[in-house]
């Protein structure tokens, strides 16, 4: 009866423990971010390492309009070189050789513009505790063996000591595997200060039709110095959306980080009047921040938009916005199926929404949607909204604008 009741023990501390430790088992994933250099959309993927000293494999995935361009890609000695080639998107490979685990910087560089990308080699081996742990298993596993057979030939008392060294061999073993995760665990910052912006534009004036580089210099609001612990989130260390004030005018960007703190894209602005800047980031350890800008064009007047109202919503209730987009095969991009910008008419607010019904394939590249993306959203008060909805086919970023209007 006593053994039975071992066995039985030692098997429910078994089942109990395993759960705990196959959390403890993870592999890191690869890190995608988007940048906009020198006009073309890319996608940088920077792959798993096996193992340092080793290879290290960077895929640019090009979007269309993909004109022919050079651009260096380097890490620390490592250097290679990348070409696109008009109407040609897709993934462009190199491979560079990393030496050892901990941070990097992956450096971008074309004729005109360079961009400088953080990342962390990490390669994942078991902690001692682990190997303790799956040690303590195994040796509990062959005690609780040998006490069957030394039960089945009736050696009672050997029997009794294998199970009674068996339910220790267990017990030791899941308490450190409870125990030593949160006793090893790194302490998480709970959380940073807000971070605020600053733009300006070069040319300080610039006209119609003139290319603009348009920076952000990020600081930290409690100390003022430059924010260095830019975190990547939906495929990007930030996205950066410009519009003009009527609307005509937009541009959903990814900025190049030229050195701590600061962010930079180029673009032509063509059409003179208001232009408004909206630059989405996240901290490490915080949540999402949204800092804000705007310049002045000059130049001759244009015609006001007469675009017609796609949809009529009631402010302040969640609605749900269908947009057809024809057919199957709608590519993800910044790891969603699709993308809703919206603003109000006077730029006050600025919405960011995502397709909320992707199912992606296995490769996590392509997803199985379509023909309709939907998007659930509110808007605050009544008014005018401009919205941009955003997707890719064949490597295409494929913008729709409309109009809304809201009512009370």
């Amino acid at each position: 009866m006593f053994i039975r009741l071992v066995l039985g023990v030692s098997v429910v501390l078994l089942v109990t423990a395993l759960p705990a430790s196959a959390h403890m088992v993870s592999a890191d994933a690869d890190l995608r971010v988007a940048q906009t250099i020198a006009g073309a959309e890319l996608t940088v993927v920077i792959r798993r390492t096996p193992e340092v000293p080793g290879p290290l494999y960077v895929d640019l995935v090009a979007y269309q309009p993909v004109s022919d361009l050079t651009i260096d890609v380097s890490v620390a000695a490592s250097a290679g070189t990348v070409r696109l080639h008009r109407e040609r998107p897709g993934t462009y490979p190199v491979v560079l050789h990393v030496r050892n685990t901990g941070p990097h910087e992956l450096l971008l560089k074309t004729s005109a513009e360079s961009s400088v990308l953080p990342f962390e080699v990490r390669i994942p081996r078991p902690a001692a505790w682990e190997t303790v742990v799956y040690g303590g298993f195994g040796a509990a596993g062959l005690l609780v063996a040998a006490a069957l057979v030394a039960g089945a030939m009736s050696r009672r008392p050997i029997a009794l000591a294998l199970g009674g060294f068996g339910v220790v061999a267990i017990v030791v073993a899941a308490t450190i595997a409870v125990v030593s995760p949160q006793l090893g665990a790194e302490t998480r910052d709970p959380g940073r200060p807000n971070a605020q912006g600053f733009l300006s534009v070069t040319p300080a004036q610039p006209r119609a039709g003139d290319e603009v580089t348009i920076r952000f210099d990020i600081v930290d609001g409690s100390t003022g110095r430059p924010v260095n612990d830019l975190a990547v989130h939906h495929d990007a260390l930030a996205h950066l959306v410009i519009t003009s004030q009527d609307g005509e005018f937009f541009r959903h960007v990814h900025p190049l980080r030229t050195s701590d703190g600061r962010l930079e894209t180029r673009l032509v602005a063509d059409r003179p009047g208001r232009y408004l800047a909206y630059l989405e980031i996240e901290r490490v350890d915080a949540g999402g921040q949204l800092v804000s800008g705007g310049f002045d064009v000059a130049g001759s007047g244009q015609a006001a938009s007469t675009r017609a109202v796609s949809w009529k919503f009631p402010a302040g209730r969640p609605v749900t916005v269908e947009v057809d987009v024809g057919a199957e095969g709608v590519q993800s991009w910044l790891g969603m199926a699709g993308h809703m910008i919206t603003r109000d008419d006077a730029g006050t607010f600025a919405g960011h929404v995502h397709e909320n019904s992707m199912s992606s394939t296995s490769d996590g590249t392509v997803a199985e949607h379509g023909p309709k993306l939907r998007f659930t959203t509110s808007f605050p008060r009544p008014g005018r909204y401009f919205a941009w909805v955003q997707y890719v086919k064949d490597f295409r970023i494929v913008t729709v604008p409309h109009v809304i209007e809201v009512v009370s």
